[in-house]
């Protein structure tokens, strides 16, 4: 897997202190943030999830339902589906960088 420009120089950039400050390179890494650690993981994970939960927060049952159905009341299912669209808006415009305030 080829490995981005910015990330390579991050971790030139770590070996170079490591050898100065006569440290490991994982050591390095790991504090200048490079690597995902199990940790990491899990805290990117909570904070989509969050991201997810203050958009949704933001939204409106009624604007939702007059964008998806043209009306402002409907059923819970209809609430439902109007919800997992957005989610998936949200999903969509998340991959390709256009997120913005939904």
């Amino acid at each position: 897997m080829p490995i981005d420009q910015v990330t390579f120089e991050k971790y030139q950039l770590a070996q170079e202190r490591a050898k100065e400050l006569g440290l490991a390179t994982i050591e390095v890494l790991d504090g200048a943030g490079v690597l995902l650690t199990t940790k990491r993981r899990h805290n990117i994970e909570v904070q989509a999830i969050q991201d997810v939960s203050r958009r949704l927060d933001r939204q409106n049952a009624a604007k939702l339902m007059s964008f998806y159905y043209g009306r402002n009341e409907g059923t819970a299912a209809e609430m439902f589906e109007a919800i997992q669209q957005w989610l998936d808006l949200v999903c969509v415009n998340k991959a390709e960088g256009t997120l913005g305030e939904l």
